[in-house]
This record gives C-alpha cells, structure tokens and sequence, in this order.
C-alpha cells in the first residue's frame, strides 16, 4: 500500500509541474520587433539590447557582433534574421510564423515574410537558453542557402582581409 501511495504520490507532483512551451510565440515576437525596428528607420538592435539578449542566443550574438565588426567581410551581405537587404513595412501583418518541430535537442521553426506572390521562407532554430527558446541560426529555404557565420574557414579569411585592409580604414577615420 505504501507503494501504491508513493507512486500516486510521485504522479501527482509530475502532473504539478509546468512544461515549458515551445519556441513558436518567441520566434513570432522576435520577428514582429524585428520587422517593426526595421520599418521605423531606427537603428537595427546591436548584441546589448534587450531584444537580442531576449530572443537571440549568446554565441550567434558574439558571432554576429565579430562579423559586423570586420572591414568588407562578405560573410553576410543581408540582414541575418531576414535574409533580404530591402524591406515592406505590409509584411509585418503577413508574417507568418508555423508550429515548432522538435530538432537535435531544440526546435525548428518556419517562417514566411514577405507576400504571398513573393514569400521569403526562413527555417528558425532555436534552442533552450537562460530559461527561454532563443534563435541561435536562421536559414533561408527558398534559396538554399545560410550565411556561414558558424563557418571556422569563412570567419577567418575574413578576419585575415580586414587586416590586411584596416591600414585603408584607419586612415580614412582620421
């Protein structure tokens, strides 16, 4: 009988416990402030806002902020997050955001911008960080193709131009 009353017991606090949700609502909140930002003209969030820390995991953070820091790098050419340079102020009612699909201990995520006679398809990843589903790398279906911002051979030709151009730069600068 003690058995019986420790497993039920055990069940109860089980059934207790919250799960917690998947990454869809995050991902559609990230894109919407994104998005937002964006049409406002204002200046895109760097890796100390509150929006990246929130919604953007630590080490795409850092990575982002070392690519952008290096003179001419052609890593990305596009916003990361969008993967387009231009940008319609209508797409943020037209985002659409699908259910999240568990993948290597995360979740993916797709995404649409754009219109529907136009649709920019985005795949999401997100992992679980500091308490909470964060984008750590985006991918854009429609085209096949990811900036290669996790790529050792890419990041560091890069770093090795913008050494070599940073003497241009810094005389530019003063």
């Amino acid at each position: 009988m003690k058995v019986f009353s420790f497993i039920a017991l055990i069940l109860l606090l089980c059934g207790c416990s919250t799960p917690h949700c998947d990454s869809t609502q995050d991902v559609k909140q990230f894109y919407l402030l994104w998005m937002t930002t964006w049409s406002e003209g204002d200046a895109l969030p760097d890796k100390t806002s509150a929006v990246m820390q929130h919604y953007v995991a630590k080490e795409a953070i850092e990575r982002l902020a070392m690519i952008s820091a290096l003179y001419e790098q052609e890593i990305m050419d596009s916003d990361y997050f969008m993967y387009m340079q231009d940008y319609a102020p209508e797409w943020i009612p037209q985002l659409r955001v699908g259910q999240a699909q568990s993948f290597l201990g995360g979740e993916k995520v797709d995404v649409q911008l754009g219109t529907e006679s136009q649709p920019v398809q985005l795949e999401v990843y997100t992992r679980w960080e500091d308490g909470r589903w964060k984008i750590y790398r985006v991918r854009d279906v429609g085209n096949n193709f990811e900036h290669p911002i996790y790529s050792a051979g890419d990041i560091t030709q890069a770093k090795a131009w913008s050494a070599e151009i940073a003497p241009e730069y810094e005389k530019m600068n003063k």
